[in-house]
């Protein structure tokens, strides 16, 4: 279906003046920009004064698709601790390797927020793995791995590993108690690239 020209002005004349008086309005609150809020008591004397786009003041994360999280303080620790707590819940044991690392990063990373509970900057530089919403957003990335982990249950797949260990690099293989399957090989390349035009 297709306007007459004529309607097609007015709906332009219309439109652009309702533009024109959304212009001249004050932001709602919709459309102003979410800020971290912590508490509404006085700054103490000790606190950084509040910088656009900086603690408190941060308006925006940098990447797309990954909004301030202005509770990033009850975020964080719902998230870890719902690995912490789901882990606890399964029949995965305690000595899987997977169950001890990330054990390990929920408990530092949950320890370091405690730490600084006011101050997402000093858990970020101490964490040292991205902004507090990339930590969340990694914690909600490991629920889902952790679910496939549980699912399929791959610390039951996960056998001994089979590694060739040399204790001391640095052995000569040419000396006395050299390898000679070793020495056979050094040799052996050794010819092949004496053997080789050079350019």
């Amino acid at each position: 279906m297709t306007l007459p020209a004529a309607a097609l002005r007015a709906s332009a004349r219309a439109l652009a003046s309702r533009g024109n008086r959304l212009m001249h309005r004050a932001p709602s609150a919709a459309a102003r920009p979410l800020l971290r809020s912590f508490s509404i008591a006085p700054a103490a004397a000790s606190e950084k004064p509040f910088t656009p786009g900086v603690g408190k003041g941060k308006t925006a994360t940098g990447y797309v698709g990954l909004a301030v999280e202005p509770n990033w303080y009850n975020v964080m620790h719902q998230e870890f601790q719902a690995l912490l707590d789901k882990m606890e819940a399964s029949d995965m044991p305690e000595t899987a390797q997977y169950r001890i690392d990330v054990t390990k990063w929920c408990n530092f990373c949950l320890a370091q927020a405690k730490a600084h509970p006011n101050d997402p900057e000093a858990v970020e530089d101490a964490v040292n793995m991205g902004q507090v919403e990339e930590l969340i957003d990694m914690a909600r990335d490991e629920m889902v791995a952790l679910d496939t982990y549980l699912k399929v249950r791959m610390w039951e797949l996960v056998g001994e590993p089979n590694v060739d260990f040399e204790p001391n690099p640095m052995k000569d293989p040419f000396a006395a108690d050299g390898d000679e399957a070793v020495k056979e090989m050094i040799r052996k390349g050794m010819e092949d690239l004496q053997k080789q035009p050079r350019a």
